[in-house]
């Protein structure tokens, strides 16, 4: 039987399964279609974005193959799921094995008795056009300041640099970084006591710090994309800015390899 986890609680360790066949759901892509006057057939503005998916998952549980009541069963499901509309959640399932993506629950009306020992709903959703790999969430880390990537997937990757100071230093050093021999930032990316941990965000577009669990914009230096698998390798290289400054950092990458 086929299962699903939304916000880290899997549907089968409440006794509940899916009750339709397997499947895949597919993003389409974001244009605008413009009228020209004069012009016969329309012009296509392409945003290069994609839209979100929405998608439904019927489930049903069968409360006499567990030790739960109907009603127990109906009240541990509405529990779950009623608080958790509205936000973005972790969401898996058991046929795109090994990737995660980001859903938000749309509609969740009722848990209906269909007969004294079946109980049914039906979930609406609505995830972000991509399925992450697990392998691509996991941060590969670097002392010496070099990193080789080659991304396996067919869609190019938004990497998260993130930039730790392990020195005893007070002030900022500088660093240069370089993706693929270009370098991102002419005058140098601060690194040191006073920002002892910083991120380049390619998912978000951001370049921040944090503090007390806020981000603290610093600048607009943005990780470029990690090519598309029949693309050329993504090399990162982090190096003191002068040969006074120190070398006391700990670069890592969060590539997000990602599917449609």
């Amino acid at each position: 039987m086929h299962d699903f986890t939304f916000n880290g609680v899997s549907l089968r360790s409440l006794g509940g399964r899916i009750t339709e066949a397997p499947f895949h759901t597919v993003a389409s892509r974001d244009v605008d279609q413009v009228k020209i006057y004069g012009q016969s057939g329309d012009e296509v503005i392409d945003n290069k974005s994609y839209n979100n998916v929405p998608f439904t998952v019927k489930i049903a549980f069968l409360p006499y193959k567990t030790a739960q009541t109907a009603n127990d069963i109906a009240r541990a499901v509405i529990d779950w799921l009623a608080p958790l509309q509205g936000a973005y959640y972790t969401y898996t399932d058991s046929w795109n094995d090994g990737y995660f993506t980001k859903a938000r629950l749309t509609n969740f009306d009722e848990v209906k008795r269909e007969l004294r020992t079946l109980l049914t709903a039906t979930l609406k959703f609505s995830r972000v056009p991509y399925w992450y790999s697990n392998s691509g969430a996991v941060a590969i880390t670097t002392t010496n300041g070099r990193l080789t990537l080659t991304n396996p997937e067919a869609y190019a990757a938004e990497p998260v640099i993130k930039i730790t100071y392990t020195g005893t230093a007070t002030n900022n050093y500088k660093f240069k970084l370089w993706i693929n021999n270009v370098l991102l930032a002419s005058n140098g990316i601060a690194v040191g006591g006073i920002t002892p941990e910083q991120y380049l965000d390619g998912a978000a577009k951001q370049h921040y710090k944090l503090s007390d669990g806020q981000k603290i914009y610093l600048s607009n230096i943005l990780p470029p994309d990690i090519p598309a698998a029949s693309a050329s390798s993504y090399a990162a290289r982090l190096e003191p800015y002068t040969t006074i400054d120190g070398r006391d950092f700990i670069m890592s990458v969060t590539p997000n390899w990602r599917r449609l």
